[in-house]
């Protein structure tokens, strides 16, 4: 409640105020240390005696402190009670500490909060509403209520929240209609928030923040010209804002390459501070690096060496030492990352073994790279990222047994790592044991990290595998749903989501199909059951093939929980639904920055995710027509929705096969291979699909879980083992 105080000290002499403020301060500080020996002693009244203790401690000593201190003891109480799943204890605590302190807008933020990590967005709403009425000059609370409006999918309720404050000034409610903006464009309404969004920086053209995220608008739409032009008006009007030039640099690269950034870099430099100098120089060094100008690169990487502080060179000779790698100078990369393990920190000599490692790997040293592993792992401050590191090192290689091995060596060291544990679900997926071992594993990684979105990705990966016993689409949507919900910034589960679409699209047509309509109504049917279905199989294939092929594929589903009958699946309910039809933009709003079919994708760290989307639809629509997919997936669902037992679904299989769907075979621009793969790659003949060839996500991907990654190109291997590198991937 100290944040909330009155300022009542207008007409006061200048030693006056400054008593106050004194005062003030003091306040402060006894409450602090207040709340700091009241939560000490019911952590160990808890400890000795239980929750139940705590409470009774809290009710008898509720009476001698502060509304502040007991309102903080209340929810801490709360977030105790909600960590031991006592959902009425929650409920109580929350409402004791609001009773204490109704105006404190930080109760309300905090009891909010809770209310959303349990799910129940009906009473944060309530609660919020009433929260504006006993604090209505909170931004913070108005912000928080477009948020779950939003999320409630109720954006006429938002839009009225935010024209109810048309009246205040805009310098006080700016972010709230910025958010605003946001929840506009992830509906949908992007033309309306861009107009909308002009209009805020109109009325407030001196702060950098708001082009940032009149950029960022711009760009998540793919208006690059637009935000490129916003980024120059902003830094003409506010030239000191760091961030807006570096937003600029990067637009400017996106647009017209390395040359662009190199002719903005000299305006940046004087105009930002001269702490950033380096920076500015490291975005050009990194601009033509991608571009594969070395000379001007050196250059750029020699400015950025000379005025960066000296415990954030090591970053510039990383830099360097890829650069000269990309250009087939090995000696010089190892003698820059041997300078960069001299330079960096010791909590930071990590970072640079792992890059030796990657380096290594690339160059086909793979003695060099485990002892380059060995040194990381001895390394100070190491974590659960060097064995992933490490496991995935072990799984590009085909050493699927080693990193198994590796992984239960972690998670024995770091068993609450969610990382680790999807490494594991993906190892056992591709390896002999196939789904069934998967989903033993996923089964134990979903009680052990239950909050860890990559850990439901593999679950949705298990339940989309066609060849799989557990097949299942609704279960699958539903641990996509929890997996961009609980860990937006990985990649998979967007792309997964993508995959989904065409799978739900497949069976959507399957279902109206109307043999299919009519073998689930007539009995008489059952007589030419195989030959009817049969027929299906063929129509379906042979229609998709034609749609993918001409890239006119329909995609009409809008939710994954719309196509079946039942929200719940086995009682696993909670998690938000996604909008399919606008998954690109909230995969933009995510800005997902990993995920190792996400590298995959990516073709360089300047691609959006919108390309990056558009990228997997490529590799869907190869699986689909080169590698037998289609057929699979058309079997698998006709199995699924029309019940078929083991025979009638051994017959579908036989018919399944015998579909041409690669009769128009791609044509070389279609088929989208790097210019350096290897030409066995190209003319190998394709192998009936198998179970592990699904565990990833893209069947070329999943093959180099099973043969390694020596059949794939440079710059396909090159994005695999560095496109985690936030440097020059």
């Amino acid at each position: 409640g100290r944040r909330f105080h009155a300022n009542g000290g207008k007409g006061q002499a200048p030693n006056a105020a400054g008593g106050g403020a004194t005062n003030e301060a003091s306040d402060g500080q006894r409450v602090r240390k207040e709340q700091q020996q009241l939560l000490e002693e019911l952590t160990q009244a808890e400890k000795e005696d239980g929750f139940e203790a705590a409470r009774t401690l809290l009710e008898r000593r509720s009476s001698t402190v502060s509304a502040g201190a007991l309102a903080r003891a209340h929810l801490e109480l709360a977030e105790r009670a909600k960590r031991a799943s006592s959902l009425e204890q929650v409920k109580y605590h929350m409402l004791q500490a609001l009773k204490v302190q109704p105006r404190a807008a930080q109760v309300w933020l905090d009891v909010c909060r809770t209310l959303d990590e349990l799910g129940d967005l009906e009473q944060c709403r309530f609660l919020l509403e009433r929260a504006l009425e006993c604090c209505p000059s909170t931004d913070l609370l108005a912000l928080r209520f477009v948020r779950v409006l939003e999320r409630l999918g109720d954006i006429e309720a938002m839009r009225q929240l935010v024209g109810g404050m048309r009246a205040e000034p805009v310098e006080r409610t700016h972010k709230v209609l910025i958010e605003a903006v946001h929840a506009e464009v992830r509906a949908g309404n992007g033309e309306a928030a861009r107009a909308i969004m002009q209009c805020i920086l109109k009325r407030l053209p001196q702060q950098g923040p708001i082009y940032c995220e009149a950029c960022r608008v711009e760009s998540i739409l793919g208006h690059w010209q637009a935000a490129l032009e916003t980024a120059e008006q902003g830094v003409q009007i506010c030239p000191k804002y760091g961030p807006l030039w570096f937003v600029l640099l990067r637009q400017a690269e996106k647009l017209h390459g390395a040359a662009a950034v190199k002719e903005y870099a000299p305006s940046a430099i004087a105009s930002i501070c001269s702490e950033l100098h380096w920076k500015i120089h490291f975005e050009v060094a990194t601009a033509c690096s991608r571009q594969g100008a070395l000379p001007q690169c050196r250059q750029s990487i020699g400015r950025a060496a000379l005025q960066c502080p000296r415990h954030l060179r090591w970053k510039v000779w990383l830099l360097a030492a890829r650069a000269e790698l990309w250009e087939g100078s090995a000696d010089a990369c190892r003698r820059l990352l041997a300078q960069a393990r001299i330079d960096a920190p010791s909590r930071m000599q990590v970072a640079v073994c792992l890059e030796r490692a990657r380096t290594e790997e690339f160059l086909g040293n793979l003695k060099g790279t485990r002892v380059a592993f060995g040194e990381a792992h001895a390394c100070e401050g190491h974590d659960w990222k060097v064995f992933l590191e490490h496991i995935f090192m072990e799984a590009r290689q085909g050493c699927l047994q080693a990193a198994q091995s590796t992984a239960q060596c972690a998670l024995e060291l770091h068993p609450a790592t969610g990382r680790l544990w999807s490494a594991l679900v993906a190892l056992h997926h591709s390896g002999e044991g196939g789904a069934e071992a998967a989903l033993s594993t996923f089964k134990k990684a979903a009680q052990e990290v239950a909050k860890s979105g990559e850990v439901w990705c593999e679950g949705a990966r298990i339940f989309m595998n066609p060849l799989g016993r557990n097949f299942n689409l609704q279960r699958a949507n539903k641990c996509l749903e929890f997996a961009v919900h609980l860990t937006p910034q990985y990649g998979d589960s967007f792309l997964e989501l993508f995959r989904l679409r065409f799978l739900l699209e497949l069976r959507a047509w399957i279902r109206a199909e109307p043999l299919i309509i009519g073998l689930g109504k007539s009995a008489p049917w059952d007589q030419r059951r195989p030959a009817a279905l049969g027929l299906v199989v063929q129509r379906i294939c042979r229609r998709a093939a034609s749609a993918i092929r001409c890239r006119s594929f329909p995609l009409t589903v809008q939710r994954g929980q719309d196509e079946f009958p039942q929200d719940g699946v086995d009682g696993i309910e909670g998690a938000p639904p996604v909008a399919l039809n606008h998954l690109e933009i909230l995969c933009s709003y995510a800005d997902p920055n990993y995920g190792f079919l996400w590298f995959w994708c990516r073709r360089s760290s300047l691609s959006s995710p919108g390309e990056v989307m558009q990228r997997m639809a490529e590799e869907i629509r190869s699986d689909f027509l080169k590698a037998g997919a289609l057929r699979v997936y058309v079997w698998a669902l006709i199995c699924q929705v029309t019940g078929a037992d083991a025979e009638m679904a051994q017959y579908l299989w036989q018919e399944a096969l015998t579909v041409q769907v690669e009769d128009d075979p791609f044509e070389e621009d279609d088929v989208d291979t790097e210019d350096d793969s290897p030409a066995q790659c190209r003319t190998a003949p394709r192998m009936p699909p198998v179970e592990a060839d699904f565990a990833i996500g893209s069947m070329r991907l999943s093959s180099c879980f099973l043969h390694s990654v020596t059949s794939l190109s440079t710059s396909e291997r090159r994005r695999l083992i560095f496109g985690s590198d936030i440097l020059s991937s």
